[in-house]
């Protein structure tokens, strides 16, 4: 299962207006029309970010999705999305490691 928090790289508690800002900047960001990359990797994205958007700003769908979570609901251990912790693992600013 796809971890939607991960993907926007929010905490689960997070607010719906928490949820829109996340979803608003990476669709920004990973736009195909805006992503210096690879479009195919940019459309991949796109896809996860309004999966896990889609899931999350719905009251109904998210509390099914947190539900079928189990244990992991509340557990904040690896809501840092993944390319964001490497980019900072590979900083030269010591602000964003």
């Amino acid at each position: 299962m796809k971890d939607y928090y991960a993907i926007l790289g929010v905490v689960p508690s997070a607010e719906d207006v928490v949820i829109r800002a996340a979803w608003k900047a990476l669709a920004q960001r990973y736009h195909p029309d805006r992503f210096a990359g690879d479009a195919a990797v940019a459309h991949a994205r796109m896809a996860d970010i309004n999966e896990a958007y889609n899931v999350l700003s719905d009251p109904i769908q998210r509390k099914a999705y947190d539900k079928s979570r189990g244990e992991k609901e509340g557990d904040f251990g690896d809501w840092v999305h993944e390319e964001e912790s490497y980019q900072a693992s590979n900083s030269s600013d010591p602000l964003e490691r």
